[in-house]
C-alpha cells in the first residue's frame, strides 16, 4: 500500500449543513530514470474515497494540489513536483490557474503538469492553448497523460499538445508482446519517447521490459516506493 494522506472532503460540499462525508486522498509517486535511477520530478497524485467527485469539485480539488504543490516547492519539502489538470478544469479555471502561476514564478520552472482529457470532448481549445503557452513561457514542462486503451487514439490530443513528456500506465502482464503492442501504439501515436515514463510498476521483471522496450522513466513500487505529502507550517494569514 501507497503511503498516503487523507483530508476530510467536508469543504466541497455547497450546503454547509450537509457537509460530503468522504476523503480526499493523496500521495506522491517519484519519477526515475530506469537506467541510472536519477529522479525527475515527484508526482503528486490524488484520488477520492467515500464519494464520487463532480466535475467542479474535481476542478477544485486539482487547483488545490496545484497550491499545495507550491507551497511544497517554496517550503523546500520537494525539489520538483507534478501534477495533473484536467482538460475540464483549465476551461473553468483558467484565470485563476494562471495567476497562481504568476504569483509563485520564483518556482514555477520546478513544477510538471501533466494535462488529462478527451480532445473530442474538448470545449474550448483556445482555453487550453493559451494556458499551454503560458506554461511554456515560464519554462514549466508540460506534459500528457495517455489514458485510451488504443494509444492512436490520442494521435490528435498529442498533435494538438506538443507535450514535452508523456506517461502511461504499464501492462499487469510480463509478456513482451503485450509491452512490444503498447510501444507500437506509442510510435503511431507519436508520443515523444526520449521523455515517456511509464507507471505502475510493481515487479523487477516489469521494470526489466521496460528497460528493454528503451523507455526512459517509471514510477511504481518496484522503482521506488511512494511518500505522503509532507507536513506543511500553516499559510500566513493575509493582513
Amino acid at each position: 500500500m501507497a503511503d498516503t494522506k487523507r483530508w476530510p472532503a467536508s469543504w466541497l460540499s455547497k450546503e454547509k449543513g450537509r457537509p460530503i462525508e468522504g476523503s480526499i486522498c493523496a500521495t506522491i509517486w517519484p519519477t526515475r530514470a530506469l537506467v541510472s535511477g536519477e529522479r525527475w520530478f515527484d508526482e503528486l497524485y490524488l484520488w477520492t474515497e467515500g464519494f464520487n467527485a463532480s466535475t467542479t469539485q474535481r476542478a477544485r480539488i486539482q487547483a488545490a494540489a496545484l497550491d499545495s504543490a507550491f507551497r511544497m516547492l517554496e517550503c523546500e519539502r520537494i525539489d520538483r513536483v507534478g501534477a495533473t489538470l484536467s482538460f475540464g478544469t483549465v476551461e473553468r479555471l483558467l484565470d485563476y490557474l494562471a495567476e497562481s502561476f504568476e504569483a509563485h514564478t520564483l518556482v514555477s520552472h520546478r513544477v510538471a503538469i501533466l494535462l488529462r482529457g478527451s480532445i473530442q470532448r474538448m470545449r474550448s481549445r483556445y482555453r487550453i492553448r493559451v494556458f499551454r503557452d503560458h506554461l511554456r513561457a515560464q519554462n514549466v514542462l508540460v506534459g500528457y497523460l495517455l489514458t485510451a486503451a488504443d494509444a492512436s487514439m490520442e494521435r490528435r490530443a498529442l498533435e494538438f499538445l506538443q507535450p514535452d513528456f508523456a506517461r502511461l500506465v504499464a501492462p499487469n502482464s510480463e509478456r513482451p508482446e503485450s509491452w512490444e503492442d503498447l510501444m507500437l501504439e506509442v510510435q503511431v501515436a507519436g508520443v515523444p519517447t526520449d521523455r515517456l515514463i511509464v507507471s505502475g510498476l510493481q515487479s523487477r521483471g516489469q521494470v526489466e521490459i521496460a528497460v528493454r522496450m528503451g523507455i526512459p522513466f517509471g514510477q511504481g513500487s518496484a522503482v521506488t516506493p511512494a511518500f505522503a505529502p509532507p507536513i506543511l507550517p500553516r499559510a500566513k494569514a493575509s493582513a
